[in-house]
């Protein structure tokens, strides 16, 4: 089957009359963060307008909303906001045309970390997407995340790709700056990570280096509107270009040790990544092959800090651009809560999962016991708070 590709266009103060133009004689929807004030106004002559709460976005969310889209028969839902936003509008609109994948999704995550959902119907609803963040690439990417009771989930699969998407410099202009230099290096540990595998299409290393580069020199830069565009466009890219092409499935390791201490620790995915991402590099370095290849991972690295200021070793180079661009760690989190986020780990994403195969419980410890922790957290986010754990082993399903 061939992949289906996003339209995306970018440039400002565009988005009405990109969304208009998409939406012209077709009954519409728009699914908005709630916090977007009067954003959405002018975005189409549209059905109705759903607002989400960003902050409180679950599986319940997507399956009432899904509910909603299917009553209101939208041929076309225009998603307006962070990737948490576009993540679930792109779940939900696959229950306009196909309520039963839909709930079987759902219904599975209860079950397995990782959910592949079959080719989109032929009937499906087209997605716009309009990120008013940047790093996620979830405007143009074929992969969203829904949170659950037994923690964060991945459903997999084309259905899931925005038909269109909509980049408008307007939409960042008042991001604070450490929020778009994590976005920043979100999409450059999207490249990192596919680095640390072998498998790769032949110019995938050359456009990962090229989109790399141009994302370091990018954030240390001033953020001007010009350049806050420029990091949307290239996070894009690494979804678009070849740079993510043959890579091995999985490959970044970091995100599944984040996943579960964001979850435990509560606080955001991106704070979970800058704690652990040298962590689980330095056993890389080691020569411990289950967490990464290193050979790929120095030549990647060293292509991209070529003109950076950067120490050549990948670990003490990835903490030393956090540092420099003083991005927000997650909180030190005691002795408990690391044993939780270790065995969750294992039990969703190790063992025999396809995420992190051959990795056990006391090898995440490792990788958190020598993670970078913010030293002055505030008391109650180190404390932690027991939460739904269940037994089912394994780490779910990959096509």
């Amino acid at each position: 089957m061939t992949r289906r590709r996003t339209t995306l266009v970018a440039g400002s103060s565009i988005a009405r009359s990109a969304c208009n133009r998409w939406v012209a004689g077709r009954r519409a929807v728009v699914v908005a963060d709630a916090g977007l004030g009067g954003l959405v106004e002018g975005l189409g002559r549209f059905v109705t307008a759903v607002p989400l709460d960003a902050g409180h976005v679950d599986a319940e969310t997507v399956r009432d909303l899904g509910v909603r889209l299917r009553a209101l028969r939208p041929e076309v839902v225009v998603a307006v906001g962070g990737g948490t936003v576009l993540d679930a509008a792109t779940i939900a609109a696959i229950g306009v045309a196909a309520p039963a994948t839909l709930s079987w999704a759902l219904d599975r995550t209860e079950r397995a970390a990782v959910v592949s959902l079959p080719a989109p119907e032929p009937d499906a609803v087209e997605v716009v997407a309009v990120p008013t963040t940047v790093g996620t690439s979830a405007e143009c990417n074929a992969v969203a995340m829904i949170r659950t009771p037994h923690g964060h989930r991945l459903l997999l699969g084309d259905a899931l790709r925005p038909r269109y998407a909509v980049l408008d410099a307007v939409h960042y202009a008042t991001l604070p700056p450490a929020i778009v230099r994590a976005g920043c290096l979100e999409a450059l540990l999207r490249l990192a990570g596919t680095s640390t595998s072998e498998r790769a299409h032949p110019r995938a290393g050359a456009h990962a280096i090229a989109i790399a580069r141009a994302l370091i020199a990018l954030g240390d830069g001033g953020l001007s509107a010009e350049s806050r565009l420029r990091i949307a466009r290239f996070s894009a890219a690494t979804q678009r270009s070849a740079a993510l092409r043959g890579r091995a499935p999985f490959s970044p390791r970091q995100w599944y040790v984040a996943n579960e201490v964001s979850f435990v620790a509560r606080t955001t995915k991106m704070r979970a990544t800058a704690s652990v991402v040298a962590g689980v590099w330095r056993r890389i370095e080691e020569g411990d092959t289950r967490w990464g290849s290193i050979e790929p991972l120095e030549a990647f690295w060293r292509g991209a800090v070529r003109d950076a200021r950067l120490p050549l070793a990948p670990a003490a180079g990835i903490d030393a651009l956090i540092t420099r661009w003083g991005l927000p760690l997650a909180p030190r989190s005691d002795a408990e809560a690391l044993t939780s986020m270790s065995v969750r780990a294992e039990r969703w994403w190790g063992g025999r999962g396809p995420a992190l195969p051959g990795i056990s419980a006391p090898d995440v410890r490792d990788v958190l016991d020598r993670a970078w922790w913010d030293p002055n957290p505030p008391a109650e986010a180190s404390r932690f708070r027991p939460m739904d754990t269940p037994t089912h082993a394994g780490g779910g399903e990959h096509i």
